[in-house]
């Protein structure tokens, strides 16, 4: 439960956007690094849910006919449920949708994506984080031994099987 104080400042942050299933046609969605956090009414019932920003598929580009005619750019979050799809701006200034695109995608790590044949399509290939994490993870990688345990020959386990019981042991203090 949100106390009174808190619940002012979390209004704040919400930006207000039509949703045609809500009531009153309108949700609230606040979004930050980590998640997005959905709030909207449904059949008298608040609700408000949290979205990890992974579980989107990327920044999306779609270029439409405004009314006038001329292209409109609109800028969203694509997830594979459409009703948790967010529209992060729409806007009739190509240079405006391109320095947004590149803002989203990095401020929130993922990658940026354009409508291409009915579906959506990475444009860039993998950013730079994202290609060295892969390239860590990478099979080949892991069966190597470590530089230092690479110089050293690996144990034998024939002798490391002999038990040597009841016998004396001979030191020489000299």
């Amino acid at each position: 439960m949100f106390e009174a104080g808190n619940a002012r400042k979390v209004e704040e942050a919400f930006l207000v956007q039509r949703d045609r299933r809500a009531d009153g046609g309108a949700r609230r969605v606040r979004v930050t690094r980590s998640d997005i956090l959905i709030a909207r009414r449904f059949g008298g019932v608040d609700m408000m849910i949290a979205v990890p920003v992974p579980a989107y598929h990327g920044v999306a580009l779609d270029v439409r006919e405004g009314r006038d005619g001329a292209p409109c750019y609109r800028l969203s979050l694509a997830h594979r449920d459409a009703d948790l799809d967010i529209v992060l701006a729409e806007t009739q200034d190509g240079g405006e949708a391109a320095a947004e695109w590149k803002y989203w995608a990095a401020f929130l790590g993922l990658p940026r994506l354009a409508l291409e044949d009915g579906e959506f399509a990475p444009v860039d290939a993998a950013t730079p984080a994202q290609a060295s994490v892969q390239r860590r993870r990478d099979v080949n990688v892991l069966k190597r031994r470590p530089r230092f345990l690479s110089r050293r020959k690996a144990g034998d386990a024939a002798r490391m099987e002999a038990v040597f019981a009841d016998e004396r042991e001979i030191i020489c203090y000299e």
